[in-house]
């Protein structure tokens, strides 16, 4: 599992836990299939943009929100900068959003 899929993963829990949806849910509003997004919960399977644009829009979040706390910089070959989006960060990104 690389650290932008455990990143995503952990956001997608979080967001998706305070939206109190299924995985089931979550995959029904966003057209997508439940085995889909365990496989994304898990950090199984790294996104694609339509994918996470979709499960923003089931999430009712911007697709950023789902992407925070992940930062590349130039040089970094190999390393992921940032840290997982705290609970509160995220929510207040959702807010914002």
């Amino acid at each position: 599992m690389t650290e932008v899929a455990a990143r995503f993963a952990e956001n997608l829990v979080a967001l998706r836990g305070r939206a109190g949806l299924s995985q089931g849910g979550t995959a029904e509003r966003a057209g997508l299939h439940i085995t889909e997004v365990g496989l994304l919960e898990r950090g199984l399977r790294l996104p694609r943009l339509d994918t996470i644009v979709k499960l923003a829009g089931g999430l009712g979040v911007e697709p950023c929100v789902l992407l925070a706390g992940m930062e590349w910089r130039l040089g970094q070959s190999e390393q992921l900068l940032g840290a997982y989006a705290p609970d509160n960060e995220l929510a207040e990104r959702a807010e914002a959003a």
